[in-house]
Parts: structure tokens; C-alpha cells; sequence
């Protein structure tokens, strides 16, 4: 206690508030853990933030991966338990999050190395980092605590397996979160998604979607939330998406879990190609 006491009454001293009479009521002492389960799928019980992994409070992922876990799980949960989707799709969601859990316990581990280093060497690090960072901007991404960067699902079974993906030279690739491109004053690209079905950005000129796609997308409607088509034109403030999406001619397209994941992307897309990507999108 009496060392907590010199400590706290050196930081009140430090921000102007010292010689203030306080009292401690409580103290603990925290130890941080980046630990998760392997798989957040049992049987009829599915796991989810704090039940699922724990996350050091420093880089404040915690609540945020929690709320990315029932992004992923909601759709999903809802699918299976309408009918419309095999238990297979829950497995999606433990191969994704556990995937993602175990990226944020690795930079974790960065993290910890760097607040408090173990060796000399990663002292000689820090030190370096910390006085270089004051006029070098190379350096200064080294202080990034990995806060804000959502986990890329490069590697889900979701994915389309024969898309264009390879063919674009800039955009959100398969698994990474869709851009939402800030098209005027209060005027973004992904305003007025539902959350509940799957998007098609669909990438032309004027705001005709071809038949055949748009068959594509009643016949979803169908069975469900379904299939919205957004359709972005080059000719008014949409052209600024056309580059954050790595489009240059019409007819390419991206295709939007409702967790605004992309799950496929085309230069130029077919009813047979979308089709198929979404019955393996529901792991059909």
C-alpha cells in the first residue's frame, strides 16, 4: 500500500492535483492473458467473446473483438437456425474468429515485449524506437498498438474459389472488410445496408442492373434477407469508389457478406459466378 500510495500521489503530482487528500478503497493486481480456445463451436453451444478468449486490456481489443465475434456469429446463427444454411456455417465462424483471437494474442505479445522488455536487446529496441520516433516518421508506426485494424478472413472457406481476385491491382481483397468510400457531405458508399442479407456492389455506367443478375438476386429475395444490388456508376461522386475498389471498367463487382466482409470480387461478373458464390458463402 504504501508503495501504490508514492506512485499515484507522483502521477497526481504530475497533472496538478498534488497535496490532494484521497483514500484508497481498492486495489488488485492484473495479469494479462491472450489465450483462446481452439474452437468456439461445441455441440449446440457456440462461444463468443469473454467465454471464447482473453485479451490483454492494453491495445483495448477485448470489447472490440467481442463485438467482431457477434458481427460474424449473428448472420450466421440466423441462417442455420431458419433452415436456410448447414451447422457447416457455424464452423466458418469458429475458423474465422479463432483465426483472428490468435492474431490479436500475437501483437499481444508485441505489445508486452515493448511496455516492458525482457532482454536487453528488446531494451535497446525500445529505447531506439522511442527517441528515433521523435523525428524520423519511419519509425513511428512501431508505436501503432494494432487497435483499429479489423482481422482479413484471407483464408475462409467462404471465400469464392474462382473469382477474379488475383486479376486487381487495388481494393479490398477476399476476406477484408468492404471500404465505405465517402461519396458527398453526409454521403457514404455502404449507408443504408441492413446488416441482414448479402450486398452486391455492382460497378457501371447508368443504374440498370442486367436482367439476369437481378433474377439472381429476386430468387435469393426468395428465401430470405437475400441479396441487395447497389449499383455504383463512374459518372457522379460513385467514381471516387471506383478507385478505392481497384475498378477500371464497367461490369466488375463485389460481393458483401452482411457483415460487411467481401466474400468475392469480379472484373466481370456472370449470374453462374454469383450464384455460386453464394450458395458457398452459406457453406451450401
Amino acid at each position: 500500500p504504501d508503495s501504490l500510495k508514492a506512485r499515484i500521489d507522483a502521477q497526481l503530482a504530475s497533472i496538478g492535483f498534488g497535496g490532494r487528500p484521497w483514500q484508497m478503497d481498492w486495489a488488485s493486481v492484473y495479469s494479462a492473458r491472450a489465450l483462446t480456445l481452439p474452437d468456439y463451436v461445441n455441440g449446440r453451444v457456440v462461444y463468443c467473446g469473454d467465454a471464447a478468449h482473453l485479451l490483454p486490456i492494453f491495445g483495448v481489443r477485448g470489447a472490440n473483438t467481442g463485438f467482431q465475434d457477434a458481427q460474424n456469429l449473428g448472420w450466421k446463427l440466423a441462417e442455420v437456425a431458419l433452415g436456410r444454411a448447414p451447422q457447416a456455417l457455424l464452423a466458418s465462424y469458429s475458423a474465422e474468429r479463432v483465426a483472428a483471437a490468435r492474431e490479436i494474442c500475437a501483437e499481444a505479445g508485441k505489445s508486452t515485449r515493448f511496455m516492458t522488455p525482457p532482454t536487453p536487446g528488446f531494451r535497446l529496441l525500445r529505447a531506439a524506437t522511442l527517441s528515433l520516433a521523435l523525428s524520423q516518421p519511419f519509425v513511428r508506426p512501431l508505436l501503432h498498438w494494432r487497435t483499429s485494424r479489423p482481422h482479413e478472413y484471407r483464408h475462409s472457406p467462404l471465400n469464392a474459389a474462382g473469382d477474379d481476385d488475383a486479376l486487381f491491382d487495388d481494393g479490398p481483397p477476399p476476406g477484408a472488410v468492404a471500404r465505405s468510400v465517402r461519396l458527398g457531405t453526409d454521403r457514404y458508399l455502404l449507408d443504408g445496408l441492413d446488416g441482414l442479407g448479402f450486398t452486391l456492389l455492382l460497378f457501371g455506367h447508368g443504374a440498370e442492373v442486367p436482367p439476369d443478375l437481378a433474377a439472381v438476386a429476386e430468387a435469393w429475395r426468395g428465401r430470405g434477407p437475400g441479396l441487395q444490388i447497389r449499383h455504383v456508376d463512374a459518372a457522379t461522386a460513385d467514381g471516387q469508389a471506383w478507385a478505392r475498389y481497384g475498378v477500371r471498367h464497367a461490369g466488375a463487382a463485389y460481393l458483401l457478406r452482411p457483415d460487411q466482409h467481401v466474400c468475392a470480387r469480379w472484373l466481370q461478373l456472370t449470374p453462374d459466378r454469383l450464384q455460386a458464390a453464394l450458395r458457398r458463402a452459406h457453406a451450401l
